[in-house]
């Protein structure tokens, strides 16, 4: 039977922010939850699975 196993994993995320400044962008990214961040970082993620998918 299988067991389910946890995997640690540490991704990049370069999220996209509408702002005028950094400084602004910094500043809504500070107001978001964590929900939020994973959000936008799943909406902005291009999905080449051709080319990045896992090899296991």
């Amino acid at each position: 039977m299988e067991q389910i196993k946890d995997i640690g994993i540490t991704l990049d995320v370069v999220l996209s922010i509408p702002a005028k400044s950094n400084a602004e962008a910094y500043e809504k990214l500070d107001r978001m939850d964590v929900l939020k961040l994973l959000q936008l970082a799943v909406e902005q993620c291009e999905f080449n699975e051709a080319k990045h998918s896992t090899k296991h």
